[in-house]
């Protein structure tokens, strides 16, 4: 029953898909072109920074002063 399901979700989600891949591809006007040229580079610069934080090996130094930074002076004695 589940995959019968699946298989019919998939179909118009794969269509609604294509649909906004052929629109990214073929814009009709100038602000469309320019709105898929900026997420293109938006896409492209979050993928790099993912494969950079992926070979970096390096985790982000948590501490209680780093948290402390973040979320300000405690309003609490």
């Amino acid at each position: 029953m589940d995959v019968e399901r699946d298989r019919l979700l998939s179909r118009p989600l794969l269509s609604s898909l294509a649909a906004f891949v052929v629109a990214a591809l073929r814009p009709q006007s100038l602000l469309a072109r320019a709105v898929v040229t900026v997420l293109a580079i938006k896409l492209i610069a979050v993928a790099g920074m993912g494969v950079f934080a992926h070979f970096s090996d390096q985790s982000a130094a948590v501490d209680a002063a780093a948290i402390d930074r973040l979320l300000g002076p405690s309003s609490h004695p």
